[in-house]
């Protein structure tokens, strides 16, 4: 039988060859056997070897016993034939994974039917991979079309499982039931804020969509390709030439409505915006904002009716005795520009941004700025609901979890005065809203109060099972060390520098350091210490997974590494290798395999005051971290500098 043949050609290649020899003969595999006796090793039934000896006696002429390629095909289409009858008897995914795994894995028969190429002749071996090919090829597609039907029913399944008659009626305060989401609320509370001031609401898919164009989201505000402050946001593009994005602010409908409408206008434009961002307690891919823009004839709206317009909307959100300051900013589409404090539950807080609507930003909207003008003025929903929630993770917001829900007010204005003021609300009593049976589930006041205690108690007992189940927090793994790998330290040239319009001490350069985005943005202390024409040309090293922070109104993304003297009168550039090149990483020996950390965590985690305390210049001037010198990965060091013993930052 032809399973004895295949496990004999296993078995061959198990043994080697031996000092006897065949020739062979035309369309069929020859061997030379070794005098011996092994286990089957065949992928297919069970087998005995191929040669067999005495256990007394060695007789070297042995008889020989050959495989023909038609056998094989015949075996695998045998096999085939049995993984159809399998497949037809599977009723669910994992069992169709499990029939994969073995008749198409690794170890299955057909990946085994390969192992016989070395077996055959160059001529006999396409014929072989053609055959495995075809039934694998078979098999594969039969068990991907049972899959897809398996699939299909199990969904099918689950929805008819969960399937909810929504013409029933429901139950306001029935613990079973659903409650309204603090976003959507705090969204329609500020909304309603703003119309009732006469602002308009644009939230149409024509006017407000979330897929923009390069030109309303960044060039028509005033933001040009090359200007800094595009550094400040991180944007999800859709196309390779940028032209195409997901929005990342709701500044865009401003720019559609002055397009659409003639001033005098006022309108309110609440919506969801995108960031690329690494997901953390404060940061998300998305979010809401909501934004207001009111347009007059020049001399009407001036920056006393935006700081009105903004002191009234906080006493509106945060309650009239909220004390608020403005702080001066910038913005690109606004000229001047202010941020926005209250000081809320012990603390002062940034809320929102605001200010007078830059001229060339009516100019490209095709409104005269000699004739209209006005304010602008924006803020995070997001940020609005933790302040007054005083909610701590802004990750709460989507784990729809019932008990994080069920601690709001229905509606923004069913309670909400009294949770921002601490008083208590009253306890809730189900009602049945005049239905005598409300739905299949309850057929009185009575069992409905039964159910909602019923559902209390087992909560608790939930809880007292977590209190008992507390495990012990895993140690920290060794890549969790904060130390010199976590900064992700760059080889840069300054290729244009400039002197702060606003801060006597600063410089504003763009440092080239190999990213494909082109050069960054940031500002340096330097003007004691540097004249302006010395700084072009200058190689330095930046610390790059830095995030963007404003420096006197620039955006300053990154930092430039300084050695510096004890008394602070002597500050000099690290310079890096002479033969390090632009964008080169900057590393110390014995820290190199290390992953930099991302701009959040360099932030959240503090690593700066934990890693620079340790870099300094040791006694040649050469910039070190814990008395190992910074260098080019297994290249030289960095090139010392004129202060000795001094700190690097």
């Amino acid at each position: 039988m032809i399973m004895r043949h295949v496990s004999v050609l296993l078995t061959l290649l198990l043994l080697g060859p031996t000092s006897h020899a065949f020739a062979p003969v035309a369309s069929f595999v020859s061997t030379r056997p070794q005098a011996t006796t092994t286990r089957s090793h065949s992928p297919f039934r069970t087998s005995s070897v191929l040669y067999q000896s005495s256990s007394t006696e060695k007789d070297p002429q042995q008889q020989q016993q050959q495989v023909s390629i038609d056998d094989v095909t015949a075996e695998l289409r045998e096999t085939q034939s049995a993984f159809a009858a399998r497949l037809a008897a599977l009723e669910s995914v994992a069992d169709a994974e499990a029939l994969r795994r073995e008749y198409l894995g690794k170890k299955g028969p057909i990946g085994a039917a390969m192992s016989y190429m070395r077996l055959l002749t160059p001529a006999e071996k396409p014929q072989l991979g053609a055959v495995v090919n075809v039934v694998k090829q078979e098999m594969e597609d039969q068990l991907a079309t049972l899959t897809e039907q398996l699939q299909t029913a199990a969904l099918q399944a689950a929805l008819e499982n969960d399937r909810v008659d929504v013409t029933q009626p429901g139950i306001r305060r029935s613990p079973h039931i659903g409650r309204r989401h603090p976003i959507p609320m705090t969204m329609e509370k500020a909304v309603d804020v703003f119309t009732q001031l006469g602002y308009d609401t644009v939230t149409s898919v024509t006017d407000s969509p979330e897929i923009e164009t390069d030109y309303y989201c960044f060039e028509a505000l005033n933001c040009p390709k090359d200007h800094p402050a595009r550094d400040m946001q991180d944007t999800f593009y859709l196309r390779e030439d940028r032209e195409l994005l997901l929005r990342t602010h709701t500044s865009a409908v401003q720019i559609r409505q002055l397009g659409k409408r003639k001033p005098p206008l006022r309108i309110v434009a609440p919506g969801r915006v995108f960031r690329k961002d690494d997901i953390d307690a404060t940061h998300g891919l998305q979010f809401h904002q909501v934004e207001i823009l009111a347009l007059e004839p020049i001399g009407e709206l001036t920056l006393g009716h935006l700081k009105g317009t903004v002191e009234h909307f906080l006493a509106q959100m945060l309650g009239p005795q909220i004390p608020v300051r403005f702080r001066g900013s910038y913005f690109p589409f606004t000229e001047p520009s202010m941020e926005v404090d209250v000081f809320f539950r012990g603390k002062w807080l940034e809320v929102l941004g605001c200010g007078m609507v830059d001229p060339n930003v009516l100019r490209m909207a095709g409104i005269d700025p000699d004739e209209y003008s006005g304010f602008a003025a924006g803020f995070g929903v997001e940020r609005f609901a933790m302040v007054m929630h005083q909610i701590g993770d802004l990750r709460e917001f989507t784990k729809n979890d019932m008990r994080f829900l069920q601690q709001f007010p229905h509606y923004y204005d069913d309670g909400m005065e009294s949770f921002l003021s601490g008083i208590a609300p009253p306890p809730e009593e189900p009602e049945l809203r005049g239905e005598s049976v409300p739905s299949p589930f309850v057929s009185s006041l009575e069992e409905l109060k039964a159910q909602a205690a019923t559902a209390t108690k087992d909560e608790d007992v939930k809880s007292e099972k977590k209190a008992k189940q507390k495990k012990t927090p895993p140690a920290a793994a060794a890549n969790d060390a904060i130390d010199i790998s976590k900064l992700d330290i760059r080889v840069g040239v300054i290729t244009k520098a400039w002197e702060h319009e606003e801060a006597d001490k600063l410089y504003c350069e763009e440092i080239d350091i190999g990213e494909p985005e082109g050069p960054r943005s940031i500002a340096s202390g330097l003007r004691a210490h540097y004249a302006l024409e010395d700084l072009e040309g200058q190689r330095v090293l930046v610390l790059a997974n830095l995030k963007t922070r404003k420096m006197m109104g620039f955006p300053s993304h990154g930092m430039v590494l300084c050695a510096c003297s004890e008394d602070g009168r002597v500050v000099q550039f690290v310079e890096p290798p002479a033969d390090a090149k632009v964008g080169d990483r900057i590393v110390v020996a014995g820290y190199q395999d290390g992953e930099p950390a991302t701009e959040n965590q360099v932030m959240k985690k503090k690593m700066l005051d934990q890693i620079f305390p340790d870099l300094t210049t040791n006694a040649d001037g050469v910039a070190c971290y814990k008395n190992l010198p910074l260098q080019v990965l297994e290249g030289a060091s960095c090139l010392p500098t004129d202060v000795k013993s001094g700190t690097v930052g």
